[in-house]
């Protein structure tokens, strides 16, 4: 008897809403779990999508409490949320919304946001409530958090790195070098020049590993270190590289070109003069001209902007050329990869391969990006953006 009077008003309750063609109609299309509760909490009726979410069918739930739908503590608060809201129309979920929990049909249960509104049909109050399971961004928020954890754990594994490369990995090697070094002092007279040369080139690799380790850590610190960013004027910078340039390589062939004084940028000094200054030092070794010309530029992005404003903002390119041998299409990428040499067969050419690698870093560093043009046996210009933008 008590199962045919369920029947009974669900039945009711289906046909009612019903009745009104356009609700019905919004209901069954939403997207949105839609569910409609009386002022008792009572179930009056239930979209397709909720029936996604929940697995019930709405013969199963109309009629029903919907504290069915709620794992505790929500279904044994929601009785008193309801009551406490129609006394003092104190809001916790109504008008507000919120991210609850969920229970399927299986027992399972899940995140989803709720919001809750009044809705008058005719004269009697009712509630609707939209649903939305938000389960899959909350497994790519928990995935997203558990990278983030990896990356700090990755990163602190690399402090640590740094930390025993700067101490235990360089005492022994400092050791070694010296051992060698009183090796040929101690028996002199005593070795050929084959052993001679076998123990000079045992300090000169010993001095090599302890500058990669040196270039290692300071690679890892350049992504860390905060920016120290201010309005610099780039002729500055300049003007003091090709000083130290003509000083470090006096008697050289080295000519400077600068076709036209550069702009004021925003940036961190240090770091953009590091970059300016492996550019040319790179410009310097790889280059078997008598003279060596190096430019370094500056062009604007050709647009059709026309306010003064937009002129200011318009983005810069900075170029450092040379006059060198070239680098082939097919290791343009590789340049920029650290310890990559393209000659390491090359005994005359001094460097650890990680110059391009510092410079590539400091310029993502500031927003910006780097790339280059070059023709073998005639020259490469290494371009680059600073992207955080331009000053005065």
């Amino acid at each position: 008897m008590e199962q045919a009077e369920k029947k009974k008003q669900q039945t009711y309750q289906r046909d009612r809403f019903s009745d009104d063609s356009h609700l019905w109609s919004v209901m069954n299309t939403v997207l949105d779990g839609l569910i409609i509760i009386d002022n008792r909490g009572t179930i009056q009726a239930y979209n397709p999508a909720a029936e996604q979410i929940f697995g019930f069918s709405p013969e199963e739930v109309i009629g029903q409490n919907v504290k069915m739908l709620m794992p505790d503590p929500y279904s044994v608060e929601h009785d008193g949320y309801l009551t406490n809201y129609l006394e003092t129309k104190t809001a916790k979920v109504i008008g507000l919304g919120r991210e609850v929990s969920g229970k399927r049909k299986d027992g399972r249960t899940f995140p989803m946001e709720l919001g809750v509104n009044e809705m008058w049909l005719g004269d009697q109050l009712m509630f609707v409530g939209t649903v939305r399971d938000i389960s899959e961004r909350k497994n790519a928020q928990e995935a997203m958090e558990a990278y983030i954890q990896a990356l700090k754990r990755s990163n602190q594994e690399l402090d640590d790195f740094a930390y025993i490369a700067s101490h235990d990995l360089k005492e022994p090697l400092r050791g070694l070098s010296n051992n060698a070094i009183f090796l040929r002092e101690d028996h002199v007279g005593q070795l050929n020049e084959s052993g001679i040369k076998r123990i000079e080139r045992m300090v000169y690799l010993c001095e090599k590993m302890e500058q990669l380790i040196n270039e290692l850590l300071y690679f890892s610190r350049i992504g860390k270190q905060e920016l120290a960013v201010r309005s610099v004027d780039l002729n500055e910078i300049v003007t003091e590289i090709v000083d130290i340039t003509h000083t470090a390589h006096e008697g050289r062939n080295i000519k400077f070109l600068i076709p036209e004084a550069l702009p004021h940028v925003i940036c961190d000094a240090i770091r953009i003069k590091e970059a300016f200054r492996n550019l040319v030092t790179n410009a310097i070794k790889y280059n078997d001209k008598e003279e060596k010309v190096i430019e370094i530029g500056v062009k604007k992005v050709e647009n059709d902007k026309k306010s003064e404003k937009e002129i200011k903002q318009e983005k810069k390119v900075f170029y450092v050329k040379d006059n060198g041998i070239g680098i082939e299409s097919r290791s343009h990428d590789e340049v920029f990869r650290i310890f990559k040499r393209l000659n390491d067969e090359d005994d005359s050419v001094k460097g650890t391969g990680v110059g391009l690698t510092f410079v590539k870093k400091i310029i993502e560093r500031h927003g910006g990006r780097i790339w280059l043009e070059s023709e073998v046996g005639k020259g490469t210009t290494f371009f680059f953006t600073i992207g955080r933008g331009i000053g005065v």
